[in-house]
């Protein structure tokens, strides 16, 4: 801007300097107000005269219609009564007939009635005749009289139109008059209204930056009490920043004067006056308040950037967060640790004590990570958090109740573990829900960088990996990445590829695995088992690729594979003249929450034509800890008359009310507890225990794992039912179960079990 001299002040008696001369309210705004000119008037007069027209000239057209109407009516009625007087004068006792058939034959719309003397009515016709009608009557004859009717409804319409042709000339006429008032008005009025009553701060400087004049919005800004005391300062008195050298929109932020807090955050545009008091080139700024602008983007990136929940950095911050972690690390030469921590069993809270306790869960994790690693001996070792970063950490939800932290500056990777660990038993202290006190463990995976090298995504995906692998062990414990994982999670990923083709390409098989009473060992009943084969080759064996199937949600067409494929099998050994043989396969978590299970199982029985009392399905302990959610399911099937089974009792979430709730009909004793039979007074204890348990329930108990005859033995003498093992036979392909089981019946000590 070019430098120009600034305007003298006027000086007060108390020889303070007053407002610049030339200022205050008489600053240069035009006010004297144009005439309006004669084009103006014309407009006005010539749009009043248009509206008077669409009135005036309708009617007048109309009123002459209706004049020219009246006489010919007139001079109709006048010879139409001459041609009925013959016929009322001429024929007296039938004339009202003849008056009518006249009628009907003369030409016209015209309606048509006729009355004698004494006003009655002789003859008429029926037409019809709209609003507005004109009426006019002629004697006939001695006392009659005709009257003739004629609508006039066809004159209207010219009218109307009319009448709309000289309206629309009136609007017209009337907007251009508008428009040529306002073309005349003088705007510098209307910007004095403004300047007065504008919302945003509106500031005139001169080209040395001083203020010559401010509204009442800008001295409200400055903080000062009203716009005088803002005039002859300096704008710069109130900016952080230089003021701008150029026209346009600028970001400041203003000190207010007498006012404490952070400067207010404003939008200053910044403009070239055209008006000018006579001393040099004038300028306007523009000040608009941003306070809430700022508020805004800032819930804006608390939403993008922050758990709404727990107000933990989310998923997208902490890998940028983790990204500068890194960069730090590699000029530093410290160390970065990555944990990755899933809570214990949170699906049991969310779905005993309701949503609402598990997001108070999830925030009382959040507030327990940040205050430990806040508060513990060892992070306060590692450092100062440098430019930037108010803790040597990050702690983030990813989701769920999935949690990750950062750690920087760590000068051994051995702290990591120290830290973990003390974040793990933090986790372990009781925590009040209502009067609900619940006790939550955490499983994590554990990742140090530059030990273990790779981009932020890797990381993550090491951790993730270490922090399963931690839950393999038995949960609630740390568990470091190594690269062995890696390879174990590269082959999962191959197997549940080539599992997505294994259906269709025939190489899924069932084995059968015998039942037989414990006390005569005859054969009760048979379980089928899943095997994956190529080539007669195993690829895998069923606890590897059993969960795959799960968690894929392959477990759906597969398990009902196996359903189909196990009745079908029995029905066929029935034909082939064995005994019907109760079959017992297992059932998935997945499959037990599939909406259409019980018309799965329906539609298996009707198509394979296996009795319902000969299929056995058996589920965990586990998943009958949501029992509210299965409980349809199970009695829809026990309504089918299937049987329901508890495999590997004792090892889940034992809970006696599910026995009672549920229409169970066997419990299995898992073969751990058999194990040790008959030495081992322990699992004799709980064995012994178990079938007491569903003797009294009513239900069959099946022993598991029984692979000696003095296990056998010492389950009869308990009074166990069922038994399942090795001591009977392997699982077998179901040629060579039938083969065995053939050689079975043929033993003449069975054969007289049997018999």
């Amino acid at each position: 801007m070019a430098q120009v001299r600034a305007p003298v002040a006027d000086v007060t008696r108390e020889g303070q300097p007053g407002p610049p001369r030339g200022l205050g309210p008489s600053l240069p705004f035009p006010t004297d107000r144009m005439h309006l000119p004669s084009r103006h008037r014309l407009l006005q007069a010539a749009a009043w005269a248009a509206l008077a027209l669409a009135v005036a000239a309708p009617a007048w057209q109309f009123g002459q219609g209706w004049q020219a109407a009246r006489d010919d009516l007139q001079a109709q009625a006048r010879w139409q009564a001459a041609l009925l007087r013959p016929v009322t004068d001429g024929n007296r006792d039938d004339w009202p007939a003849a008056v009518n058939a006249l009628l009907d034959s003369l030409p016209g719309q015209d309606r048509r009635h006729v009355v004698d003397g004494q006003g009655r009515l002789v003859g008429s016709t029926t037409v019809a005749v709209p609003w507005p009608a004109l009426e006019t009557s002629a004697p006939v004859g001695t006392g009659a009289q005709l009257t003739l009717t004629r609508s006039m409804q066809a004159g209207l319409l010219p009218a109307a139109l009319l009448s709309l042709a000289w309206l629309a000339a009136a609007a017209t006429l009337a907007g251009a008059a508008r428009r040529n008032l306002h073309a005349a008005e003088p705007a510098t009025p209307w910007a004095r209204w403004v300047f007065d009553h504008s919302r945003d701060g509106i500031v005139i400087v001169d080209d040395l930056g001083t203020v010559r004049q401010a509204n009442a919005a800008a001295a409200m800004l400055f903080g000062e009490t009203d716009s005088e005391r803002v005039a002859g300062q300096p704008l710069s008195r109130w900016l952080t920043s230089p003021m701008p050298g150029v026209a346009g929109r600028h970001a400041v932020h203003l000190r207010r004067h007498g006012r404490g807090g952070d400067p207010l955050p404003c939008e200053l545009t910044w403009l070239p006056s055209p008006a000018s008091d006579g001393s040099g080139p004038l300028w306007v700024a523009t000040l608009r308040d941003l306070t809430e602008r700022v508020a805004a983007e800032r819930r804006l990136r608390m939403m993008a950037d922050y758990d709404s929940l727990t107000g933990l950095p989310n998923r997208s911050l902490f890998r940028d967060r983790l990204g500068q972690a890194l960069g730090r690390a590699q000029r530093s030469g410290m160390s970065v640790a990555l944990m990755f921590l899933d809570l214990d069993r949170f699906k049991h809270v969310n779905d005993s004590l309701g949503h609402d306790a598990g997001d108070r869960l999830l925030q009382h994790v959040a507030g327990t990570l940040a205050a430990t690693l806040r508060s513990g001996d060892s992070v306060a070792r590692l450092g100062t958090a440098g430019p930037g970063r108010e803790d040597p950490f990050t702690v983030a939800r990813l989701g769920g109740d999935e949690f990750t932290v950062v750690v920087e500056d760590l000068p051994h990777a051995e702290e990591a573990a120290v830290i973990a660990e003390r974040l793990l038993r933090a986790l372990e202290q009781p925590f009040m829900i209502g009067t609900q006190e619940l006790v939550i463990t955490g499983s994590i995976g554990l990742t140090v960088y530059p030990a273990d090298p790779g981009t932020p995504e890797d990381l993550l995906q090491h951790a993730d990996l270490a922090m399963y692998r931690a839950k393999e062990l038995g949960r609630n414990a740390v568990q470091f990445y190594s690269e062995a994982m890696n390879e174990r999670a590269r082959e999962r990923m191959r197997l549940e590829g080539e599992l997505r083709h294994a259906l269709e390409r025939g190489e899924f098989t069932l084995h059968y695995q015998p039942k037989a009473d414990v006390a005569t060992q005859a054969i009760s009943g048979v379980e089928a088992l899943l095997r994956w084969q190529r080539d007669g080759v195993e690829v895998a064996t069923p606890d590897v690729f059993v969960p795959l199937l799960e968690d894929s949600g392959l477990i759906l067409p597969v398990g009902h594979w196996v359903m189909s494929q196990a009745a079908e099998q029995v029905c066929a050994w029935r034909r082939a003249g064995l005994p019907w043989v109760r079959v017992a396969v297992n059932l998935s978590a997945r499959q037990l929450r599939q909406a259409d299970l019980v018309a799965t199982v329906a539609e298996v029985l009707e198509s394979t034509g296996l009795p319902s009392a000969q299929l056995e399905l058996e589920l965990t302990e586990s998943m009958l800890m949501d029992g509210a959610a299965h409980a349809e399911t199970l009695a829809s099937l026990s309504a089918l008359g299937v049987l329901l089974a508890i495999d590997d009792f004792g090892t889940g979430y034992s809970s006696l009310s599910y026995l009672k709730r549920f229409n169970l009909n066997s419990l299995k004793i898992d073969r751990s507890f058999v194990t040790g039979m008959p030495h081992d007074l322990e699992d004799r204890a709980i064995a012994q225990a178990v079938i007491a348990l569903a003797r009294s329930l009513k239900l069959r108990v099946v022993a598991e794992g029984v692979q000696t005859e003095a296990q056998r033995s010492a389950l009869a003498a308990l009074g166990c039912d069922e038994m399942q093992g090795w001591l009977l036979g392997r699982p077998m392909p179901a040629d060579a179960y039938e083969a065995w089981w053939r050689d079975r019946l043929a033993a003449p000590v069975l054969q007289a079990v049997v018999a």
